[in-house]
This record gives C-alpha cells, sequence and structure tokens, in this order.
C-alpha cells in the first residue's frame, strides 16, 4: 500500500504524548524499563500463539489485559520509530 492511500491523520502518532513526539527515543527507553528483552521475546510469542490458535479466550483475565498493555507499549514503539524515520530521512545527508 502506498503513502497516498492513506489520509494524512492516519500518519500521524496518536498513542504518544507530546513529550513522546519531541524525544522519541524515550519511548524506547521506557520499553525496556518495563521489560527486559527475553520477557519482551516472550510476550511477542505469545500474542502470536494467541492469534494464530484462537486460544485468547482460554487465558486468564490478567494474562490477557497484561498482553493488551504489552501490545499498546508496541503500538507507541512503531510509531516512536515512524518519527525516528522521518527525521532521519529529512537530515541532509553528507
Amino acid at each position: 500500500m502506498s503513502l497516498r492511500d492513506y489520509s494524512p491523520f492516519e500518519l500521524e502518532p496518536r498513542k504518544l504524548s507530546k513529550e513522546e513526539i519531541e524525544n522519541p527515543y524515550e519511548v524506547i527507553h521506557n520499553l525496556f524499563d518495563f521489560a527486559e528483552l527475553p520477557f519482551i521475546r516472550e510476550q511477542l510469542w505469545e500474542l502470536l500463539k494467541l492469534t494464530i490458535s484462537g486460544s485468547y479466550h482460554k487465558q486468564s483475565r490478567s494474562d490477557r489485559a497484561n498482553l493488551l498493555f504489552f501490545y499498546e507499549k508496541l503500538e507507541t514503539l512503531v510509531e516512536a520509530a515512524h518519527i525516528i524515520h522521518q527525521r532521519t530521512k529529512k537530515r541532509p545527508s553528507g
């Protein structure tokens, strides 16, 4: 899908605070303050397994809430990465 297929609204961060937009690297720091890399890998695997197997409803309410919280962390990480990418593209090279 091409960028021209999206409205300008879709290309803007929606989950980030003003401070996070100004300093998207803070989102990365927040993620790793929240969890270590091995835990993040485990959570990613758990999300994939539950999505593929359809067993989400078999998880406890607490486990489901934790996975939703983790998903929201990932969503902000993607938005922060987008901002970093856009800023890097706009810098003159050389």
